[in-house]
């Protein structure tokens, strides 16, 4: 039988991913001659591409990994053959003046490697000679080429985006075939729903010569109320490399929503804010590198009267049980009676009641609160009634406190349901809030603590010229906060470390934008600091660290602190046992004492258990 404690916090079955399918981008580059002329000072635009399409990966090597990316050249003269087997993909075949340099495959270290190396060397891996340089390539043929290398990449995607990295503003004339059959090839992927998005590489593109109606085809947009993308802004957004993990917006859960025994109305659960899950660690042989897999299996052992071993099989999932003590007897349960325990309620929000909205204070506070919002598909009718219902709330100024079980198998939660206001771009969370009800999560009577320390404190008096002096500190120190300025510096660390470790970059280097500014807070309480000294006195000297080590009186040598003591036989082990001295033995002592007693099965038991075993074995 296994230990089972009830108590445990299901948290974190709550925070589960959602199914996602993947997804599927395709980085196309124009290669004409006017992309590597030398602009001033600085790069040739195709380096700077190939900067962009190197930070896109890296970034997609975190953020989501299962997304497949590829790089296609258009405007070359040659079309050479994959360098390897593993790049040939079967019934795809560039057209003239196109060629795949990257077939559309999940990110790797090697295609990283690839990107780097072309724009590392001089001459870009011998480009004028491999692939060379012409003008006026068919759009339509490059759009075709990628619709194609998403219909054999072997998955089916969630989503398909070409991203057009080019300078030229007007690759084909209005007059002309090829325009016509570029808008045609923009109805197709717009049927097909895949997305095109233009970086311009210059800061005089115009993309009302060409692009505007063809985006707008793709799109299925109004050319009156489109917005050209500009150079700085398309870069810099490309360029934006957090090491955020990338969920996809699906619902928790499809509950129903109880209002009373025969009415109920269908809404969605989904997840505000989540914490970043990093990735896992897998156990390797060492003399091979094999991934090592472990299987537990339960074993029963039975012993004669002489603790000999007669017997050991394999339980199965239908003869184990689960246990817990209580006031030193242990409590068996089958696993069916452990999930019918905490299967209370079905799935689902059953209300309660309304309480005025000032009853929800941030000390109740447990978790980061969910977002609720009306399923029309699961009940009719919903939506008009959830919308009735929120704008009576946000009227009334009331919440509405109810029960819900997210999931079966778990135990159900006492929430507050709060309507929020919809809120414009540029707010506090930095996006647009949407109207709805807010999951936030209420302690049960037993999950309130009290604190004998914080009843029984009497507050220090303070005169109004002490406060006001702290008005003033601060004033001087506030500063504008956004959650968008703060990253994790755990997850940012440990990217950075392993991206070192891949690419052979020596002093990466992190900044750990949560450390507050000590020069900036200095320079502003500079002159302040006379007049804390005058108010409040000088800081009190910290006390003298108590020494680890008590010297002898006799001059020998310090005993270190809390010596065990090792028992001479098992007779004083057991003697010691039973006057409590349990905090003078170590785990390792009573586990040799129980084996030469034959006792098996005690890797995983405590000190405690340990203990219990050992005063049974000795009433036995």
């Amino acid at each position: 039988m296994s230990d089972w404690r009830g108590n445990q916090s299901d948290e974190e079955d709550d925070e589960f991913e959602p199914f996602s399918g993947r997804s599927g981008i395709v980085l196309v580059i124009d290669c004409a001659g006017y992309m590597f002329q030398q602009v001033g000072e600085s790069e040739p635009r195709f380096v700077e591409v190939l900067h962009i399409i190197e930070a896109m990966m890296r970034n997609k090597v975190i953020a989501s990994e299962k997304e497949l990316v590829g790089v296609v050249f258009y405007n070359t003269k040659n079309n050479p053959a994959p360098e390897s087997e593993e790049e040939l993909q079967p019934g795809l075949v560039a057209p003239r003046q196109c060629a795949i340099y990257l077939p559309l495959a999940s990110i790797s270290v090697e295609m990283i490697r690839k990107v780097r190396g072309m724009r590392e060397s001089s001459d870009f891996h011998n480009f004028d000679d491999k692939y060379g340089h012409v003008q006026d390539t068919s759009l339509s043929n490059v759009m075709w080429l990628c619709s194609r290398m998403f219909s054999h990449c072997g998955y089916k995607l969630e989503q398909s985006t070409i991203v057009l990295f080019t300078s030229n503003d007007q690759p084909h004339d209005t007059s002309s075939n090829e325009y016509q059959q570029a808008l045609v090839k923009a109805r197709d992927l717009q049927q097909k729903e895949i997305y095109v998005e233009l970086v311009p590489m210059d800061c005089s593109f115009d993309c009302n010569k060409f692009y505007k109606e063809f985006l707008c085809t793709v799109l299925e947009e109004d050319m009156n109320e489109y917005v050209a993308p500009v150079y700085e802004q398309s870069t810099q957004r490309l360029l934006h490399r957090l090491f955020i993990k990338s969920y996809k917006k699906r619902s928790l859960a499809h509950l129903k929503w109880h209002l009373s025994d025969g009415l109920a109305l269908g809404v969605n659960i989904y997840s505000l804010a989540r914490r970043p899950r990093l990735p896992k660690k897998v156990k390797l042989l060492r003399s091979t590198n094999e991934v090592i897999v472990s299987k537990r299996m339960h074993m029963a052992s039975t012993f004669s009267e002489e603790r000999e071993e007669e017997d050991t099989k394999a339980l199965l999932p239908g003869e184990q049980m689960k246990s817990m003590t209580i006031g030193g007897e242990k409590v068996s349960f089958k696993p069916e009676e452990v999930a019918q325990m905490k299967q209370l309620l079905p799935p689902g929000i059953r209300l309660l009641g309304f309480k005025p909205a000032s009853s929800v204070e941030i000390t109740n506070h447990l978790r980061g609160s969910l977002f609720l919002y009306p399923n029309e598909s699961h009940i009719k009718g919903s939506t008009t009634l959830f919308r009735a219902l929120y704008e009576k709330c946000l009227e009334k100024k009331q919440v509405a406190f109810c029960s819900l079980t997210m999931r079966r198998k778990q135990s159900p939660r006492l929430v507050a349901l709060v309507a929020q206001e919809e809120s414009a771009p540029g707010s506090f969370a930095g996006q647009e809030r949407f109207c709805g009800f807010r999951i936030e999560f209420i302690p049960f009577a037993g999950d309130i603590r009290k604190l004998p320390v914080l009843e029984e404190a009497t507050p220090t008096d303070v005169t109004n010229e002490q406060v006001n002096f702290f008005k003033n500190v601060i004033k001087k120190v506030k500063f504008k906060f956004h959650p968008t300025n703060f990253e994790n510096p755990t997850s940012q660390n440990l990217y950075i470390n392993i991206e070192s470790l891949l690419f052979d970059v020596e002093d990466a280097e992190f900044f750990d934008n949560t450390l507050p500014d000590y020069e900036l807070i200095d320079s502003k309480l500079n002159g302040l600091i006379g007049d804390m000294q005058n108010l409040f006195g000088e800081d009190a000297e910290e006390a003298p660290k108590r020494r680890r080590n008590v010297e002898a009186e006799d001059g020998d040598e310090p005993q270190p602190k809390g010596a065990r003591v090792e028992p001479a036989s098992d007779e004083d082990l057991l003697q010691m046992v039973k006057q409590g001295k349990v905090a003078e033995l170590t785990i390792p002592m009573l586990k040799e004492y129980l084996k030469r007693k034959g006792v098996s099965g005690l890797s995983k038991l405590t000190k405690a258990n340990l203990v219990d075993k050992i005063l049974e074995t000795q009433a036995d």
